[in-house]
């Protein structure tokens, strides 16, 4: 029986005030008394509260005169377990999220995804796991409900772009009967995270097949769902570090502990918008993946015969250029993907771009960055179509440009032009040429948290 999903997110949005109203008596308590040390002073422990909104210009020769606006309310809970109950290496979160207005891709009819902040209107949940790490080389196991591209495909320098496919491949986030486990549409997963010295890293995941509609706050399994196996290799290094050592590159959040890529480790960082992650400057990183279902799906071929769903990817990215003071940084990164197109509908998908951190004079957090995300149909889908009546083009091809600027220590404010060429891969549909603005404000307790 499915539990309203609204009334979860109240529930765990006032667990959460209680404990903020908590801890904060007891740190004045313990600053009365002149000793100990709160929860909260800890470096992973925290509270966040973030809200983005888009503003959208759709156009085909010229701008829309009606804006399509949507937006996103996260609330994030995260404990660090040893602070608080004396658990080693453990760390527990939740984050819950709101989603409001309209679909651009709904006016543009693109397949990748003008807004990574697109979704249902709903109130979800979006993460709970619980993530322990234990030794050296450093192992970690995390369980629970868990968007996978928190670690795996992910490019670090491509996480400023509003669209879609430079945050998670076409092939791999269009693969299953309903996608992976990602938002906003996430299920049960579990994730072990092997790293060595020198920078080399390994991942295997495995995540619920099926992932129920979003919202519904149904993450049961059934038999027939299957299972979405994942695994990723790589290597990964920071220009800050002076040799190469191990950090947590394949993820886009914070460790937690004060240790890793995104918890206050030498470099850069900052907030991708609207999805509550960090991103963190790499200085260079190259990672292959794949990923199989357990269960199969109907082919395209005649007859219908079932067949496995399987892709392999390829990523990189590289500092081209670093000023002597690290003010300014010009980063290039790739990516190309495949899929098996007996049963996917997208078979092959490329993109990378080049991203500059501090372009301006006395503006070194500000980034401008241009892209190309370009997503192929297999043949036997095209087929398929052919004979139903209802052909198709054979790509889709995004450029983006954007600019994301920093207006003080809590504001971003970002500009964002997409031209996107044979929008869904619809015979005789007019490229669209889109103006979007987004805005973005994060609140923290304790704020300057680094994680």
């Amino acid at each position: 029986m499915g539990v309203s999903v609204g009334r979860v997110a109240r529930c765990l949005l006032l667990l959460t005030m209680i404990l903020v109203v908590w801890s904060a008596g007891t740190l004045s308590a313990q600053q009365r008394r002149g000793g100990g040390r709160a929860v909260w002073q800890t470096p992973g422990s925290r509270v966040a509260l973030g809200y983005a909104a888009d503003l959208f210009l759709p156009g085909r020769g010229e701008w829309s005169t009606t804006p399509v606006a949507l937006d996103n309310l996260d609330l994030l809970l995260h404990l660090d377990l040893q602070e608080v109950v004396g658990l080693p290496g453990t760390s527990f979160r939740v984050q819950v999220q709101s989603n409001r207005g309209d679909p651009v891709s709904g006016e543009v009819g693109d397949l990748q995804g003008i807004s990574n902040l697109e979704a249902p209107r709903e109130w979800r949940l979006y993460e709970a796991w619980v993530e322990q790490e234990i030794g050296s080389p450093r192992v970690s196991l995390l369980a629970g409900v868990r968007d996978i591209n928190a670690d795996f495909d992910v490019i670090p320098a491509a996480g400023d772009f509003l669209n879609g496919s430079f945050g998670f491949g076409a092939e791999y986030s269009h693969s299953g009967a309903a996608g992976p486990s990602t938002y906003p549409a996430t299920a049960l997963a579990a994730r072990l995270r092997v790293e060595t010295l020198f920078g080399f890293y390994g991942l295997l995941g495995a995540s619920d097949g099926l992932p129920g509609p979003p919202g519904e706050f149904d993450f049961s399994l059934g038999g027939d769902e299957g299972a979405l196996l994942s695994a990723e290799i790589g290597y990964a290094h920071s220009p800050a570090d002076p040799q190469p050592v191990p950090r947590a590159i394949g993820r886009r959040e914070g460790r937690g502990r004060g240790r890793g890529i995104g918890a206050g480790g030498p470099g850069r960082q900052r907030r991708r918008i609207g999805r509550g992650r960090l991103i963190q400057e790499v200085g260079s990183k190259i990672a292959a993946g794949g990923w199989v279902y357990t269960r199969r799906f109907p082919s395209w071929g005649p007859g219908g015969l079932e067949k496995r769903s399987w892709g392999l990817y390829l990523l990189g990215e590289h500092g081209l250029y670093r000023d002597p003071d690290g003010t300014e940084e010009l980063s290039g990164f790739a990516r190309i993907g495949t899929a098996a197109d007996a049963v996917n509908r997208l078979h092959l998908s490329l993109g990378g771009g080049l991203v500059y951190q501090g372009l301006f004079s006395g503006r070194p957090d500000d980034v401008v960055g241009l892209g190309m995300a370009h997503a192929r149909n297999g043949s036997p889908y095209l087929r398929k179509r052919q004979e139903e009546g209802s052909p198709l083009e054979r790509a889709e091809t995004v450029l983006e440009l954007t600019y994301r600027a920093e207006v003080g220590p809590l504001f971003v404010i970002q500009p964002d032009l997409q031209w996107v060429k044979n929008p869904g891969m619809i015979p005789g549909k007019q490229n669209a040429l889109v103006f979007g603005l987004r805005g973005y404000v994060l609140l923290e307790w304790p704020s300057g948290d680094s994680s």
